[in-house]
């Protein structure tokens, strides 16, 4: 593969926040249209109802979606993650589509496209059907909804939404994890206790520490932060990995290792997403997804402009990432969504691909840093770029060292800029995902705790409890009484903009440092970035 190309056709081009889902009321008479923001220069528009099946309870639901800065090759692709969610006066919930067998599921699109659909009926993806690359706009997608399965006689006076997400896929296939890194060693993963990467050739189950041969080491956790809240028994002898070169546990077959394939967000969670996703809450399920005042910050300072009430909350920095979002957030934000949460290995995937890994190496696959910028121009702004320090021959990641700002950045900031040259300048990953090394940390689950290895990678439903919780019993968090309110068994990779010092060791694609720490706030370089396994495995 050439991992260089996805990122050549973004040179020059603008990452603008746009329009990705299009809402429609739907009568016998008349359809009334209203359009709002979601992601990153992601259009869906023109829906309507193409055709009803009152008998067999099903509509095709059309319209078109753009979105830019598109590629496939042979083994790698981005993608939209489409959803629907309708409204039939109870409240929004997650319309059923139609799947068969992967191949003849009833809907329709273009030559240039694809649309593979899940076997659970929660999505669709939609992708290039040749190699290619550049800007997508595809017409007159179709999408059989049942609305039968979700208890609907007829759709009379719904309201109905068409969402979208953009997702990176990440091949199916073997990998490494840890790098080699012999110094600064922050609780990077190791073959047995070799200090050697370890290879990752299947999803079967793994001998977590020991120091016996096939086994995952952790160096000891050398360098690990015990960092994080008071934790309560009987864990409360555990702050950090409960394995090392002498005390072994068991990673179980079913948790999602990233051997098999899955799609990955694009870019890190936006304000403008979270703020689309409380609005279609009820107000009881907003109020515990939204924290008007978190950790008792200058909100404003720190970029976190989310606000107003239930259903009208708004943004003023839609395409800034969002911050103070919690894992129990960002899990309640995966289950609505059909998606789920990224477990650590994964992470090191998304990030390195198949290459055979570089000692302290960045997401981007080198150890070349460029963190000095000192202006950003645009500020707030849509098109909010870099003018003062990007450097077209490093690596260009976020964080708080000479510059000022001290909050978070719009995502896509690197690729979006006009002078970057490819995947290092750009911050990408091997498959073309964006800041996965500074801006604000990633949530993953970790495998250094009983909580952690419980996850069996089962993907959201569509709905959270009364509570706003989502309610995956498999995920971390999961108290028993009230679905996911807690914390306990994720953990931190990839780093935030500032915390904790020295930023720069936290980029490091091996880097564990804070890989079972977890704190009960909502803090203001947390944000989530959701996966979902493949349907292609």
């Amino acid at each position: 593969m050439n991992c260089e190309f996805p990122f050549l056709l973004m040179l020059a081009s603008k990452i603008t926040e746009g329009k990705s889902f299009i809402t429609r009321s739907i009568g016998t008479l008349f359809l009334l249209t209203a359009l709002s923001g979601y992601s990153n220069n992601l259009h869906v528009t023109n829906l309507e109802i193409a055709s009803n099946d009152d008998q067999q309870a099903f509509a095709m639901v059309k319209f078109d979606i753009s979105w830019e800065n598109s590629w496939r090759d042979d083994q790698n692709w981005d993608a939209v993650w489409v959803f629907i969610k309708f409204n039939a006066g109870n409240g929004w919930e997650h319309g059923e589509i139609n799947y068969s067998d992967g191949l003849s599921d009833g809907h329709t699109s273009p030559d240039e496209a694809v649309i593979t659909a899940t076997p659970d009926h929660k999505g669709v993806f939609i992708y290039l059907a040749e190699a290619g690359s550049g800007n997508n706009n595809f017409s007159n997608i179709q999408l059989r909804w049942n609305y039968g399965s979700n208890g609907l006689a007829d759709i009379d006076g719904i309201e109905l939404k068409v969402l979208g997400i953009e997702m990176v896929y990440v091949q199916e296939g073997s990998f490494w994890l840890g790098d080699g890194e012999s110094q600064n060693i922050q609780g990077h993963f190791e073959s047995a206790a070799s200090g050697n990467p370890f290879q990752v050739t299947s999803e079967n189950e793994i001998t977590l520490g020991g120091g016996g041969q096939g086994s995952l080491g952790n160096n000891n956790g050398e360098g690990m932060s015990n960092n994080g809240d008071a934790i309560p028994a009987p864990y409360n002898t555990i702050s950090m990995d409960d394995f090392n070169d002498s005390q072994s546990q068991v990673l179980p077959t079913a948790f999602p290792k990233g051997f098999m394939g899955f799609y990955c967000m694009k870019y890190e969670l936006t304000q403008e997403q979270y703020v689309e996703f409380l609005n279609m809450l009820t107000a009881t399920q907003a109020n515990t997804r939204f924290d008007p005042n978190p950790h008792s910050v200058d909100e404003a300072s720190v970029r976190y402009t989310i606000s107003g009430s239930h259903p009208n909350f708004t943004t003023t920095t839609p395409h800034v990432t969002a911050i103070f979002v919690e894992y129990y957030d960002g899990a309640a934000y995966a289950d609505w969504s059909g998606l789920r949460p990224m477990t650590e290995l994964e992470f090191e995937k998304a990030c390195r691909g198949p290459l055979t890994p570089v000692a302290g190496e960045y997401a981007w696959g080198t150890t070349n840093l460029n963190s000095t910028f000192q202006i950003i121009e645009n500020l707030n702004a849509e098109n909010e770029n870099i003018s003062t320090g990007f450097d077209p021959n490093s690596g260009n990641a976020w964080i708080n060292q000479v510059n000022s700002l001290g909050a978070a950045v719009r995502v896509g900031i690197f690729a979006a800029n006009p002078n970057t040259t490819g995947r290092e300048s750009s911050g990408a990953t091997y498959w073309g995902i964006m800041e996965m090394s500074g801006n604000c940390w990633e949530r993953a689950v970790t495998v250094g705790r009983p909580e952690g290895r419980a996850f069996e990678g089962t993907h959201g439903d569509g709905q959270l409890n009364e509570s706003g919780n989502a309610n995956n019993a498999d995920w971390p968090g999961h108290s028993g009484n009230d679905g996911i309110d807690d914390v306990i068994g994720v953990g931190y990779r990839g780093a935030g903009f500032e915390f904790p010092a020295p930023v720069e060791l936290n980029l490091r694609t091996s880097a564990r440092r804070m890989a079972t720490s977890f704190y009960h706030i909502r803090y203001y370089d947390d944000t989530m970035r959701l996966v979902r396994t493949s349907p292609h495995n």
